[in-house]
């Protein structure tokens, strides 16, 4: 049987609630794991044309509520800026690279997959062993505002300067506002995970 394929919106910035759960028994993600799966995260997030509004990193599943942008609201410019950051300011990209990474750093399924396939191999590389982490495709909620909610509920751990409220911000769970494009506030972590919001980098 062929997939289902995916809802995605390529005509505006969209919002996702992206889960994603192991398929090894227990609670196999340990602190120290969850360090490396939020680099991880901070890294690719870098990369990709993407907001990450909050996440939560729990010990068999992780969660994820971005913002993700379509292809028509990347410039060159920014592409290259991203590509170079990443891959080395020694690095070209040009012409029909171009339009090859504008369609990928702008796709919701290959930065999840970037962020899984990185994380298994670091886990099977640090616990000696081979096979898949993750159980199967990623769950994807269309409507963040009502089955995120609960997520940002449970990962604002911020204030509205950015101060960490109550001391709970321990690495595992996060959201913080920021100024989206246009001046206008909105939810996001790319201060934390890509050093600005987008609307900066551009």
């Amino acid at each position: 049987m062929s997939r289902i394929a995916r809802f995605v919106r390529n005509d505006q910035p969209t919002v996702y609630h992206v889960i994603s759960r192991t398929a090894l028994p227990g609670l196999p993600i340990k602190a120290w794991d969850k360090d490396y799966l939020l680099h991880l995260i901070r890294r690719l997030s870098a990369l990709y044309v993407v907001d990450v509004l909050g996440f939560a990193l729990m010990d068999n599943h992780f969660h994820l509520v971005a913002r993700v942008y379509p292809e028509s609201d990347v410039s060159d410019r920014e592409l290259i800026q991203r590509y170079k950051e990443y891959y080395g300011q020694d690095q070209i990209i040009a012409g029909e690279m171009l339009d090859h990474y504008r369609k990928r750093l702008t796709s919701l399924g290959s930065f999840v997959k970037d962020i899984k396939q990185g994380f298994t191999r670091y886990y099977n590389k640090k616990y000696n062993r081979q096979g898949y982490f993750w159980g199967g495709r990623f769950t994807q909620l269309n409507r963040p505002e009502v089955y995120g909610g609960a997520v940002l509920n449970r990962v604002k751990v911020f204030d509205r300067a950015g101060r960490p409220d109550s001391g709970q911000f321990a690495g595992l769970c996060g959201f913080k506002p920021h100024p989206g494009r246009g001046g206008q506030a909105s939810g996001g972590l790319s201060m934390v995970l890509s050093g600005l919001p987008r609307a900066e980098q551009k």
